[in-house]
């Protein structure tokens, strides 16, 4: 483990390891965006509210 912590503090390891992650969290964030608007859309239509209103 402590290996692994040594090789990505490295900066040539880093300077990719950091937008990676930058974009992989960027896309888990818009993707539980749009299942949490989805499911407040399904309730509403569930409870007979018009969801475009």
């Amino acid at each position: 483990m402590e290996e692994i912590t040594k090789l990505l503090a490295q900066p040539q390891v880093a300077v990719f390891l950091i937008p990676i992650v930058a974009i992989v969290g960027y896309a888990i964030n818009k993707g539980l965006k749009a299942n949490y608007e989805h499911k407040e859309r399904m309730t509403k239509i569930e409870n007979g509210i018009d969801p475009d209103a």
